[in-house]
C-alpha cells in the first residue's frame, strides 16, 4: 500500500521538517511563560512583564495552531498519495502551500520574539496587534487552503479510478473538511462583525465559532494517528471499514451545521458561544471514547496470544499515553467550574494527546522519507517524559483553580494568598519545565534525524 515511488518528491519531508521548526520557537515561548508563572522564579525573569503575554501568544499559535496545521499537511499529503497509490494532484501546488505556510510562520515568529504589536489573548488564536503578524496568518491560511484543495482533488481523482479510500485516507479528508468549515466560520464572523458596523474588531468572537471546529480537525487526525500507531506497532488496526467511517462522520455531524450558528445568533451574543460549546462538548466525545476503547480491545488481545506489549517502542508508548491524558482532560473537563486555571488544566491535557500522537507517528515514518531516528534510546524516554511534565502540569493548574486561582494571570496578579494556590502553581512550573524538556528532546532528536543523511 505505501509505495514510496508515489512520494511527491521532498514535499513530505518538507511538512515534517515545517511542523518541527514550529516546536523550536513555540519550545522556547513556553518556557517564559511557564517561568512567568512559577512562585519564587518569576522575579529573575529579565524580560519586562508585559512580554510575557507576547511570549504567550507566540507559544500557543506555534504549538497549537501551526504544530498541529503542519503536521496534518503532511498527513493530507501522505494518506492521498501513498495510501491511495496516486500521484499528488498538483506538485506545484503542494510546493506552493508548503511555501506560504512556513513564510507566514517566519513572520509570526518574527513578530512575537521582537515583540512588535499589543497582546490580544483571544481564545484558540491569540494575536499581536500588528501588519505583519496579520500577514503571517494570512498567508498560512491560504497556503493551508491551497493544501487542502490540492488533497480533495487528488482523493477525488483516487475514488473517481475506482479506489476504496483506506481508512487513514478517509479520516484525514473528514480532518480536512473539518479545517475548512473552521475557515468559513472564521469568514462568516469577520462579515458579520463588519456588516453589522461593531464598534471594533473582536478577535475572542472572531476565532472563537472557528477555534471550536479546529478542535475536531485536531481530534480527527490525532485518533488517524492512533489507528496509524496501532497498525504499525501492534499489527492490527483498532477499527475499519464502515465502522470507522461512521465514527468518522459522527464528528461531521457537528462540523458541517456551524456555519449556520453566524446566521441564527449575533456574534456578539453569549447564545453565539454557547453554541460552538455545545457543538464541541457533544460532538467530540462518543466517537473518540468508541476509538479508545477498540484500541484497548486491540492492546489487551496482543497479550492474549502470549506476546509482551512493546513499552519500550515511542510508537506505541505514544499511542498508550495520547489516549491516557485525552481521557484525563475529559475528566477534568466535567468539573470545570467558572473562569478559572482548572480550564487550561483541561485543555493542555486535550492538545498535549495530540501532539504526543503526532510525536509517535514521526517515530514511526521518518524511514518514509529516507531518514532514520538518530538517538533511539532518548525516543524511547521521550514520550513518558512529556507526558509526566503534562500531567504535573495540568494536576498542578487544576489544584490551584479548585482554589480560585484565575488563568490568563501571571506574577503578583495571580494572587497566590494560600498555601493550596502557591502548592498547585509550584507544581504546574516543575511540570511546565518537564514537558518543555520533554519537547526539546523531540525537537533535537527530531531536527537531527532530518538533517543528517543517511550514510
Amino acid at each position: 500500500m505505501e509505495d514510496r515511488a508515489r512520494v511527491p518528491g521532498g514535499l513530505l519531508y518538507g511538512w515534517l521538517f515545517f511542523a518541527v521548526f514550529s516546536l523550536v520557537f513555540a519550545g522556547i515561548f513556553a518556557l517564559l511563560v511557564a517561568m512567568a508563572r512559577t512562585p519564587g522564579v518569576e522575579d529573575l525573569l529579565p524580560l519586562g512583564r508585559d512580554y510575557i503575554y507576547v511570549a504567550l501568544v507566540g507559544h500557543v499559535i506555534l504549538a497549537v495552531v501551526i504544530w498541529f496545521l503542519a503536521f496534518e499537511g503532511f498527513l493530507w499529503t501522505l494518506t492521498s498519495t501513498v495510501h491511495t497509490g496516486s500521484d499528488l494532484y498538483s506538485p506545484l501546488a503542494g510546493w506552493l502551500s508548503l511555501g506560504l505556510s512556513f513564510t507566514g510562520t517566519i513572520f509570526i515568529v518574527i513578530t512575537a520574539v521582537f515583540g512588535l504589536g499589543y497582546p490580544e489573548l483571544a481564545n484558540y488564536v491569540p494575536v499581536l496587534l500588528h501588519p505583519l503578524f496579520y500577514a503571517g496568518l494570512g498567508l498560512i491560511g491560504v497556503g493551508m487552503v491551497i493544501c487542502l484543495l490540492n488533497t480533495f482533488v487528488t482523493v477525488a481523482g483516487a475514488v473517481r479510478r475506482g479506489k476504496r479510500l483506506p481508512t487513514l485516507t478517509f479520516g484525514m479528508t473528514v480532518a480536512g473538511i473539518c479545517v475548512l468549515t473552521a475557515f468559513v466560520c472564521f469568514l462568516l464572523s469577520g462579515y458579520f462583525q463588519i456588516a453589522t458596523g461593531k464598534g471594533f474588531f473582536d478577535f475572542e468572537r472572531f476565532f472563537w465559532g472557528g477555534g471550536h471546529i479546529l478542535q475536531f480537525a485536531n481530534t480527527t487526525a490525532m485518533v488517524t494517528a492512533w489507528i496509524y500507531l496501532s497498525r504499525t506497532t501492534l499489527g492490527e488496526e483498532p477499527v475499519g471499514g464502515w465502522y470507522a467511517r461512521g465514527l468518522y462522520l459522527f464528528y461531521l455531524l457537528f462540523v458541517l451545521p456551524s456555519p449556520v450558528i453566524y446566521f441564527i445568533h449575533d456574534t456578539s451574543t453569549q447564545s453565539y458561544k454557547d453554541s460552538f460549546t455545545w457543538l464541541m462538548q457533544w460532538g467530540l466525545g462518543p466517537s473518540t471514547a468508541v476509538f479508545i476503547l477498540c484500541t484497548t480491545v486491540v492492546m489487551f488481545s496482543y497479550r492474549g496470544t502470549g506476546r509482551r506489549l512493546p513499552w519500550t517502542e515511542p510508537g506505541f508508548s505514544s499511542l498508550l499515553l495520547s489516549m491516557a491524558i485525552f481521557v484525563l482532560g475529559g475528566f477534568i473537563a466535567v468539573m470545570i467550574r467558572g473562569v478559572n486555571t482548572i480550564i487550561p488544566a483541561h485543555y493542555h491535557c486535550v492538545i498535549g494527546a495530540v501532539t504526543i500522537a503526532f510525536m509517535g507517528m514521526f517515530y514511526e515514518i521518518l524511514p518514509m522519507v529516507g531518514r532514520s531516528l538518530y538517538l533511539k534510546r532518548l525516543a524511547k524516554i521521550q514520550p513518558y517524559l512529556y507526558t509526566l511534565g503534562i500531567v504535573l502540569f495540568a494536576v498542578g493548574l487544576f489544584i490551584a483553580g479548585s482554589h480560585g486561582v484565575a488563568r490568563k494571570t501571571y506574577g503578583a496578579e495571580q494572587n497566590l494568598d494560600s498555601m493550596a494556590k502557591f502548592i498547585g502553581m509550584s507544581i504546574m512550573g516543575v511540570g511546565g519545565l518537564v514537558a518543555i524538556l520533554g519537547g526539546i528532546a523531540f525537537v533535537i532528536n527530531a531536527l537531527i534525524s532530518l538533517l543528517r543523511r543517511e550514510g
